[in-house]
């Protein structure tokens, strides 16, 4: 069975890419996805203003992100990147950043196909794709608030349950 876990310090220092033996030493945070104790995929990164260079503002790049090459297919890339999209969204992240590449992948440069498949978008052309947080979960950030304005509207009793009444002690 699979675990996804925080990344902590000690993992920054020691777990290093299988495919090209980096780590990931400019990271602040990530996550680990585990099997039988055993790293399977990672995903590492830093606020945009804590690595420079020519990122969004209010963003979060990411740094490293590798799968092992025996557990490629099985869909941990995208769970690793929809965990570090949960965790960002509400902080007020507006994109997850990541560079990318329409030729041979790196950890650091992820391949294009994957990158829009998980939904990212061609922002410089072959080198940085970005994943609008605040475009992708406003339909539920808008339903929440549409069923707050109902209920402050219209305050009464919940429906009841299918198949069962509500049982009203006034009667």
């Amino acid at each position: 069975m699979r675990s996804l876990i925080a990344l902590d310090s000690h993992d920054f220092a020691t777990v290093v890419c299988p495919w090209c033996g980096r780590g990931a030493p400019r990271s602040s945070f990530g996550f680990k996805v585990l099997r039988d104790d055993e790293v399977v995929g990672l995903l590492a990164c830093s606020a945009s203003d804590e690595l420079g260079g020519f990122y969004p503002q209010s963003s979060v790049v990411i740094t490293q992100l590798w799968v092992s090459p025996e557990h490629v297919g099985e869909l941990v890339g995208s769970q690793l990147v929809q965990k570090v999209a949960a965790v960002v969204a509400p902080e007020r992240v507006r994109y997850l950043v990541s560079g990318g590449t329409h030729g041979v992948p790196d950890c650091r440069h992820l391949p294009a196909g994957f990158l829009d498949a998980v939904g990212f978008v061609e922002s410089v052309p072959g080198v940085q794709w970005r994943l609008d947080l605040w475009r992708t979960t406003w339909v539920a950030r808008a339903a929440r608030q549409v069923m707050g304005w109902v209920e402050r509207l219209w305050p009464g009793r919940r429906p009841a349950p299918a198949g069962r009444s509500i049982h009203d002690p006034s009667e």
